[in-house]
């Protein structure tokens, strides 16, 4: 079955004629908050010019095979490049969503004895979006925790940040998950992206194995109003470390503060690494997924990576191709309980530590975090057209 694109702008399908002059779409999915992007060229010229299309309009791109196409975001046209002699017409395009309502506003408030879940979908509400909010983290509720003179933005960053999660805007909806969760737009659950090498382009995929900076323990501060304060927490972190890391914004409790400090320490000891690979046209792929591979070579099957970026790129020369990155998990996001802070032990190696439930990878390098058994199920090998 031949990849497809469908393209809408301020809701009205592209007539026949923006097909016949398409070169290539591009969709870029980026982790978190980094807007997400199109690019649209199109060959133009004599004797019919392509009309101009106005600044502001909004573009909306499907990607996908015969009726099963996946929307790949709305997009706001933002400039307008024209080549002459030879001609070509360029359309780039930012997520509309990031313009929605008093994301960037500054505002001081407060909430007191109130649930994660109710504090965002607050915020949400205030932008006409709709929330979706991991069911473990919204559950987490704060005596009491203040938003000062900061937009909803970075306040939804700093409160990801306090929770290793991660915070998205797409398709009308603000996301709010454990990093690694898998969470769409939707705010289901799409579980991971496996890869064998049928889908894996030829020369395209590289692995980078780093090591580390040693810190021997990690320091937080909590705010003690009846002192009027601010009180250290210590977490220890790798015995052959020779410095202290010290995470810089004070938290509102003891126990917040020694959460923070123990989630840290545990990302810190984790060895780091990187992948980057072109698949032959996997609709389904978007940024934030966990990325697995199976049958490629020992010490990478297995292992866990998060995907920071998904560039998917259709062109009638190439068919359809997702380009994506990302970098190795981080050992303590995906599926541990909130109220511990941290998952059932240290992975090393190839130790067989577990984490999460799960298992590290055999013959992965030492420092690789467990993978946890909710990045195994449900299996997606490749194109959903041929599953």
């Amino acid at each position: 079955m031949h990849p497809r694109v469908e393209i809408t702008v301020d809701g009205v399908p592209v007539a026949g004629q923006f097909y016949e002059r398409l070169i290539s779409v591009t969709v870029t999915d980026e982790e978190g908050l980094k807007s997400d992007t199109v690019d649209i060229e199109l060959n133009d010229g004599p004797p019919n010019f392509l009309a101009l299309p106005r600044k502001g309009a909004i573009i909306s791109v499907k990607i996908g095979y015969g009726n099963n196409l996946v929307s790949k975001g709305q997009f706001t046209a933002d400039k307008i490049s024209l080549d002459c002699l030879p001609y070509k017409m360029s359309i780039s395009g930012k997520a509309a969503d990031l313009r929605a309502g008093k994301l960037k506003e500054r505002q001081e408030r407060a909430w007191d004895k109130s649930k994660l879940g109710d504090i965002i979908s607050e915020i949400a509400s205030e932008s006409g979006l709709t929330p979706a909010v991991d069911s473990d983290l919204a559950a987490h509720e704060y005596e009491w925790i203040g938003q000062q003179d900061e937009t909803n933005i970075h306040f939804l960053r700093r409160l990801a940040d306090r929770h290793n999660a991660l915070f998205a805007i797409k398709q009308r909806r603000l996301l709010f998950a454990r990093r690694g969760s898998g969470l769409s737009a939707s705010g289901s659950s799409l579980g991971s992206i496996i890869l064998t090498p049928s889908v894996i382009k030829t020369g395209t995929l590289k692995v980078d194995i780093n090591d580390r900076t040693k810190y021997s323990k990690v320091v937080s501060y909590y705010q003690d109003a009846d002192k009027a304060k601010r009180v250290e927490i210590e977490a220890e972190s790798d015995a052959d470390g020779d410095s202290v890391y010290r995470i810089p914004e004070a938290f509102s409790s003891p126990a917040e503060a020694d959460k923070a400090a123990r989630a840290k320490a545990k990302e810190l000891a984790r060895g780091e690494g990187a992948v980057s690979v072109t698949v032959i046209g996997d609709e389904t792929i978007e940024a934030g997924l966990p990325l697995l591979f199976a049958d490629v070579r020992p010490g990478l099957d297995g292992v866990p990576y998060i995907i920071k970026t998904a560039r998917s790129k259709y062109t009638k020369t190439s068919g359809f191709e997702v380009d994506v990155s990302g970098r190795l998990y981080d050992g303590k996001s995906a599926t541990e309980d909130e109220s511990e802070g941290g998952g059932k032990g240290e992975a090393g190696g190839s130790s067989g530590a577990s984490d999460a439930g799960g298992k590290v990878a055999p013959n992965s390098a030492p420092g690789t975090p467990a993978t946890p058994s909710a990045f195994l199920t449900p299996r997606r090998f490749g194109r959903t057209d041929e599953n």
